[in-house]
């Protein structure tokens, strides 16, 4: 049996940091995650955006399984055993990302790796039993795995249709149960301390994403004025998340009358969103690099600041959510940001990038500003607040 140090567990029982191990599972995510996003940069479109779509929605999922699973069972060498077993699957479904849509093989490959994942957390939580009832949020996911493992010998446009149906059908399920999820204990430091690491995960992908492209092209000014640029954007995002929004998710934990709903709301759907911006700030910076003087005449160059703005709106649904009033910074932000993406088509694509970097860093300023100077922060969208706290410093 495994011994913890006494700082590792809050008074809850419920663990209180991240282990070793579930950052050694964040590694083989990110390689997951990074698949994805290649199967959108090589082509971008409407069919290759569905189509990472559909590999990165089964990978986020389980991986707010395992992340809710590890902080509600105890720590033994069996669940680090099941926990590296669950890295091998997503292995699995990383591996067969790209291909999953074209072949029979890529397919079979990755619907049974989630099938596999599925069936190890099922058995992490049975061991610990965190619900009184069989029919929770595992168990029913099973039945999703099955579905795309049924879905994977199908033919292209009928395994389409067939994981869609699925992966939607899966997607429900946290606000179908939610009354299974209320009955849970979480921990107030590890979820979000977890979350905020595949935040970290997902920007790092910008970092690749244009270090892959600058690595092959001649480093002229425009590419290093455009390196620069993309560097600024990844830490102005870095710091519209960290500086005040994380802490905003753990105080949330901590007073919300129904901890549950900041769990399924903000942390599971919310922050699917706002992977899904970053992945598009990676796509989007990486085109940029690769031509940042030429004029793309494509909509593929508003995929930039479109995940730039998805990013910066998002908060105002989480913050609607935890506080009772959406941030007028960050939604004002993000609709510069899409009146930005309907003329990136027709701009140098440096500009674009440019553009969205001083759009980025004046809302992150402005937001420093205002809670340093101790100044009332413009909110929007006012109802009762759950928590009795309304704290204007989060954003």
């Amino acid at each position: 049996m495994f011994h913890h140090h006494p700082h590792e567990h809050a008074a809850d029982g419920t663990r209180s940091r991240a282990t070793w191990a579930e950052l050694f599972y964040d590694i083989v995510l990110a390689f997951g995650v990074s698949q994805t996003t290649h199967i959108l940069g090589h082509a971008p479109s409407w069919a290759t955006f569905g189509q990472a779509l559909l590999m990165l929605t089964p990978l986020w999922w389980a991986w707010v399984d395992v992340a809710l699973a590890v902080t509600m069972v105890e720590e033994t060498h069996v669940e680090r055993l099941l926990l590296l077993a669950a890295g091998l699957a997503t292995y699995g479904m990383g591996v067969a990302a790209p291909r999953a849509m074209s072949g029979h093989a890529g397919a079979a490959l990755f619907a049974g790796s989630y099938l596999v994942l599925r069936l190890l957390m099922g058995e992490a939580t049975r061991r610990d039993r965190p619900f009184a009832r069989t029919i929770h949020p595992y168990s029913v996911g099973v039945v999703f795995a099955l579905a795309l493992t049924a879905g994977a010998f199908a033919s292209g446009p009928a395994r389409a249709a067939i994981w869609a149906g699925a992966i939607l059908a899966e997607a429900v399920l946290p606000a179908v149960m939610s009354r299974r999820l209320h009955a849970m204990t979480y921990s107030a430091a590890h979820l979000p301390e977890r979350f905020g690491l595949f935040i970290i995960i997902a920007l790092g992908e910008n970092i690749l994403a244009v270090g892959a492209r600058a690595s092959t092209g001649a480093l002229t000014a425009a590419l290093i004025a455009a390196l620069v640029l993309s560097f600024v954007i990844g830490g102005a995002l870095w710091w519209l998340y960290f500086h005040l929004a994380a802490p905003a998710v753990e105080h949330a934990m901590r007073t919300h009358r129904t901890p549950a709903t900041v769990v399924r709301d903000v942390l599971s759907y919310g922050h699917l969103v706002l992977v899904l911006g970053l992945l598009l700030v990676a796509v989007g910076t990486g085109n940029t690099v690769a031509h940042p003087t030429g004029v793309p005449h494509d909509p593929s160059a508003a995929l930039l600041p479109i995940g730039a703005a998805i990013f910066a709106l998002t908060f105002g649904y989480t913050r609607w959510r935890m506080f009772g009033a959406a941030s007028a910074t960050r939604i004002g932000a993000g609709l510069c940001l899409l009146g930005l993406a309907a003329g990136a088509p027709f701009l140098p694509a440096i500009a674009t990038l440019g553009a969205t970097a001083v759009l980025l860093v004046a809302v992150s300023g402005l937001e420093h500003w205002l809670v340093a100077t101790g100044r009332p922060v413009p909110l929007l969208f006012h109802r009762p607040v759950p928590t009795g706290h309304e704290l204007t410093q989060y954003r």
